[in-house]
């Protein structure tokens, strides 16, 4: 999931990653609470300048271990892609303030404009890895990617471009001016490319509502949601599932759709080469 904007912060001070805090003289010292997985916290800290923090639920010890070998692997393969995330967080899953034109993973989400992974309490310690490698991947296509790259990545995941069009409608007693589904070929993607962003992507549309994208196929899947959900589960099918992923490609290749090859070929390519 992409997180566009969230409502309000989650207070996260010096004391709730262990760092003692200065207290003026002759006052009462406070009890220091050490989180659970200190050790483990300072260790991404020193090895990936990533916090892992706690807000309204906290991470136990296991679950930092969690997150600590899934920063690895994908350091591994490309340590570049850390760099749109600095926060790990924790949250309940119903504290977040979802918005128009948020994606939803069921385990977790991205907010770009603070380069946080929020991870939901609902979230069991075997599907850290899944969910933690589906959040870098949002990270790597705000962050990794010029704006240019990323739309060929769409064009090549089966998503077609329509512009509505307004055209007369003579003889009309009610209306006489309606609109027009023109789909425009890939070649002239680069005409309208300004009017597009990653966040009016979200919503499948340009910033005017005039330009959509849209599935040249039937939705099935979660990741047919939009380009941003196709890019992160492409991203993560890559580096956790990386030969049922070519598999299925091929499989689906021989059927004429061309869309899953396409994204393995990309990843490969253009992503982790």
């Amino acid at each position: 999931m992409s997180i566009t904007q969230l409502g309000g912060g989650y207070n996260i001070s010096n004391a709730q990653i262990g760092v003692p805090t200065r207290v003026m003289q002759n006052a009462a010292v406070p009890e220091m609470v050490v989180p659970d997985g200190f050790e483990i916290r300072k260790r991404i800290w020193q090895e990936f300048q990533i916090q892992v923090l706690d807000s309204d639920v906290k991470f136990s010890g296991a679950e930092c271990q969690a997150i600590e070998e899934s920063l690895k692997e994908i350091k591994k393969k490309k340590k570049e892609h850390l760099i749109g995330v600095l926060q790990v967080v924790k949250n309940q899953e119903q504290r977040v303030r979802l918005q128009a034109g948020l994606h939803i993973h069921a385990g977790g989400a991205y907010d770009p404009e603070n380069k946080r992974v929020l991870i939901f309490d609902n979230l069991k310690e075997e599907e850290y890895r899944e969910v933690i490698v589906h959040e870098v991947g949002h990270a790597v296509s705000y962050f990794n990617m010029e704006f240019e790259q990323f739309m060929r990545f769409v064009s090549g995941s089966g998503y077609k471009m329509f512009e509505m069009r307004k055209y007369y409608v003579p003889g009309s007693q009610f209306f006489q001016i309606a609109l027009k589904k023109v789909e425009l070929p890939p070649e002239e993607w680069d005409k309208v490319m300004e009017r597009f962003s990653m966040n009016t992507l979200t919503k499948n549309q340009d910033i005017f509502g005039e330009i959509i994208v849209e599935l040249g196929r039937k939705k099935q899947n979660p990741w047919d949601e939009n380009p941003l959900e196709q890019f992160a589960w492409a991203y993560e099918w890559y580096m956790n599932k990386n030969k049922q992923f070519l598999a299925t490609a091929l499989q689906r290749a021989e059927i004429g759709d061309q869309a899953w090859l396409n994204d393995y070929a990309f990843m490969r390519e253009e992503i982790f080469q």
